[in-house]
């Protein structure tokens, strides 16, 4: 971010007799698919938004201190981009998750709804010990009903039916 903006140039080769191209792995090991932001700043605005609660201003000011000018869309964008990261890499590890829990000796459930006005509520599910999230998911509201399918879903019962 320091550096400010960078600009890849990337040849692209391909073979004339089998047709296969060859790329490099380097640039999207950077850069997400489609992304005009590395990963590093993608990550930056995801931790101020969702960790110190920053908003999308005082992000995009804190960036531009560092060289790296985006719009306060552009802000919003990379935060919800973080939060799909996130997720894929959550569903990623549920198996080291599920052998820290096994290793710990089981866990304590903690459930927890929040919901901004008439939004829907997120429902979390998590381990009150190790302070991990184990599941999550949007439903309209925090009666019974509506949490008891996510306690027997299929995302969560692996999880669950650890002990």
């Amino acid at each position: 971010m320091e550096i400010g903006r960078v600009r890849f140039h990337e040849t692209i080769k391909h073979c004339d007799r089998c047709h296969a191209i060859y790329r490099s792995d380097e640039p999207r090991q950077l850069v997400p698919h489609r992304c005009r932001c590395g990963f590093n700043v993608l990550v930056k605005v995801g931790m101020s938004m969702f960790v110190d609660c920053k908003n999308e201003k005082q992000i995009q000011a804190e960036l531009k201190s560092r060289n790296t000018a985006i719009s306060t869309r552009q802000v919003g964008y990379l935060a919800k981009r973080f939060i799909v990261y996130l997720a894929l890499a959550h569903k990623e590890s549920r198996s080291e998750i599920k052998d820290l829990l096994s290793l710990r000796g089981g866990y304590i459930l903690h459930l927890d709804g929040t919901c901004e006005g008439d939004s829907p509520h997120l429902m979390s599910a998590l381990d009150e010990i190790a302070q991990i999230v184990l599941d999550n998911i949007k439903i309209p509201s925090e009666k019974a009903d509506k949490i008891i399918p996510f306690l027997n879903g299929s995302k969560t019962a692996t999880a669950y039916r650890l002990l």
